[in-house]
C-alpha cells in the first residue's frame, strides 16, 4: 500500500505525456497557494490573486530569478476545488522538458509526486465526490465510444448516488419500522406476524432494476466482442480488413492462413467493438492449426455476437454445416454473412431451416467489393440481448456495484421472508443492517482500506 499523507502537498503531470500546445500541472495541499505566491510572477502587478481565476505570468526557479516558462496559474481554493483543498494548476507550454523541469523543481521544493488517482482520493476523503462518482471519472477518462463516455458523466453527476440514496433511505425507513416492532413486541399476540414494511418490496424492485442494467452497460462501456468464424478461405480476414478500413490481416488463397487470434477495434454507432478474426475451422493439418482452432471455439462461448461466414458461390460444406451445428445453442448471438454476392449464388437460404429452429440474421455481402457491410455493421450492434433496450437513465457498470447490489437483495430477500414466517423483528433488522452496509460499499460511506488502495491504483497520475 502506498503510504499516503493527506496533509502534505503532492504535485503531478495532469496532461499526457508528449508534444502539445499546452501541459498542465497540478499542485493540491496546504502549500499549493504560497507556492504559488513565490514562484509566479504575474504579466500584471496588480494581480489579485483571485481564487479560480486564471493570471499570465511567469514562472520562476527555485532561485527567483529564472524564468522556466511563460504560464496560465490559477489557484481553487478549499473547498471549493477538486480535491476539497487549496489547488494550483500551472498551465505551461506542452514540452515534455518544460513539464519534468517544473514538476522536479516542485518537488525540490517540498511537493511530494503524487501517486495514482490521489487528487481523487482526497476528493473523496474531503467529501467532495462519492466513490462511485470517482470511479466514473475514471471511466470518462478510459471511455472508448461516446456511449461509455455518457453513462460516466451521468454517474459523475450523480445519478447512481442519488438512486443508492432513494434505495438506502428505503431500508432506514423500514428499518425504524422493524425496530418500533422490536420495542413493542411484548404487545404483540404469539401468533400474530409484524406487518412486512412496503419500503421492502420497494427497494427489492429498485435493486432488480439496477442490476438488470448490468450486462447492457457493460456492452456500453466495455465494447461488442464480435468473433468472425467460417472454414478456411471463406472470407474471414477479407470482412475484417473491411470492416477496419484498413489491411489487418493477411489475406491469400491458401486455407489455413490465419492461425493465431487478430483483434480490431473499431466504433460503430457510437458503440466500442472488439473484432476477432479467426482460424478456418476444419480438421486441423498440424499441431499449431490445432491450437488456433481450439482459441476459436473458446472465445465463441465468450462472444457478444458471432458473425458466421458463409461461401454463397460454392454449396454448403461438411464443416460449414459442423460450424452452423455447434453454434446452435448460441443462435441470439449469431449473423450469418453470406459472402461474396458478387458471384452467381449455388444455394438459397432455406438450406438454414434445417439446422436452427429460429434461423439467425443473413445478409448478402461482399468483402471484396464491400456490398452490404453497412447493413452488417447495423445488425452487429443490434444483435439481441446486447443493445436491444433502451439505455436507462441509470446504469451500473462496475462489477464492484453490480455485487454490493446483489449482497444486498439477497440481504433484504430474507429479511422479508423472516418476517413472513413469523421469526422475531430481531433478524429482519439484522438483515436491513446488512443491506444498508452493502449499498454504503457502492458510495464508500463504509468501505475498505485496502479496496480503496486497490480502486484507486488504477487511476492515472494526475488524476
Amino acid at each position: 500500500m502506498y503510504d499516503m499523507n493527506e496533509t502534505d502537498t503532492i504535485a503531478a503531470i495532469a496532461t499526457p505525456l508528449g508534444q502539445a500546445g499546452i501541459g498542465v500541472i497540478r499542485v493540491s495541499g496546504p502549500d499549493a497557494a504560497d507556492l504559488g505566491r513565490r514562484f509566479f510572477r504575474p504579466a500584471r502587478p496588480d494581480c489579485r490573486w483571485q481564487s479560480h481565476h486564471a493570471y499570465l505570468g511567469d514562472w520562476l526557479a527555485a532561485d527567483g530569478r529564472t524564468v522556466l516558462d511563460e504560464v496560465l496559474a490559477t489557484l481553487m481554493r478549499k473547498p471549493h476545488s477538486f480535491t476539497g483543498e487549496d489547488v494550483l494548476e500551472i498551465s505551461c507550454h506542452g514540452s515534455p522538458v518544460i513539464l519534468q523541469t517544473v514538476l522536479q523543481q516542485l518537488i525540490t521544493l517540498g511537493c511530494r509526486p503524487a501517486a495514482p488517482g490521489e487528487f481523487s482520493r482526497r476528493a473523496f476523503c474531503n467529501g467532495r465526490m462519492d466513490l462511485a462518482q470517482a470511479e466514473a471519472l475514471a471511466s470518462m477518462i478510459s471511455a472508448q465510444s461516446t456511449k461509455a463516455y455518457a453513462i460516466g458523466l451521468s454517474q459523475l453527476k450523480g445519478s447512481l448516488g442519488n438512486d443508492i440514496s432513494r434505495l438506502r433511505q428505503l431500508l432506514i425507513d423500514a428499518l425504524a419500522g422493524i425496530e418500533a416492532a422490536i420495542d413493542f413486541t411484548d404487545d404483540i399476540a404469539e401468533n400474530d406476524t409484524p406487518d412486512i414494511p412496503p419500503q421492502i418490496a420497494d427497494a427489492i424492485a429498485g435493486m432488480s432494476r439496477l442490476l438488470s442494467t448490468y450486462r447492457q452497460a457493460r456492452v456500453l462501456t466495455q465494447g461488442i466482442s464480435c468473433v468472425i468464424t467460417g472454414k478456411p478461405n471463406v472470407g474471414k480476414s477479407s470482412l475484417l480488413n473491411a470492416l477496419a478500413g484498413k489491411k489487418k490481416a493477411i489475406v491469400t488463397d491458401i486455407p489455413g492462413t490465419t492461425r493465431d487470434l487478430i483483434t480490431e477495434t473499431i466504433t460503430l454507432n457510437g458503440l466500442c467493438v472488439h473484432l476477432t478474426d479467426t482460424a478456418g475451422i476444419r480438421p486441423p493439418q498440424d499441431i499449431i492449426e490445432k491450437e488456433g482452432i481450439d482459441l476459436v471455439w473458446d472465445h465463441l462461448e465468450q462472444a457478444d455476437a458471432i458473425v458466421i461466414i458463409l461461401d454463397g458461390s460454392r454449396p454448403l460444406t461438411d464443416e460449414d454445416r459442423h460450424i452452423l451445428e455447434e453454434n446452435k445453442k448460441r443462435a441470439d448471438k449469431v449473423l450469418l454473412a453470406v459472402n461474396k454476392s458478387d458471384l452467381p449464388r449455388a444455394w438459397t437460404p432455406d438450406r438454414m431451416a434445417d439446422i436452427f429452429s429460429s434461423v439467425p440474421p443473413r445478409l448478402n455481402i461482399s468483402a471484396k467489393f464491400g456490398h452490404g457491410l453497412q447493413e452488417l455493421k447495423d445488425v452487429i450492434v443490434r444483435i439481441p440481448g446486447v443493445c436491444d433496450a433502451l439505455d436507462p437513465d441509470v446504469m451500473i457498470t462496475q462489477a464492484r456495484h453490480k455485487l454490493a447490489l446483489e449482497k444486498a437483495l439477497v440481504n433484504l430477500k430474507a429479511a422479508r421472508e423472516s418476517l413472513q414466517t413469523g421469526q422475531s423483528p430481531e433478524f429482519a433488522a439484522f438483515e436491513l443492517r446488512e443491506a444498508l452496509n452493502a449499498l454504503d460499499e457502492i458510495t464508500g460511506q463504509k468501505i475498505q482500506e485496502d479496496v480503496l488502495d486497490k480502486i484507486f491504483s488504477s487511476f492515472c497520475i494526475g488524476k
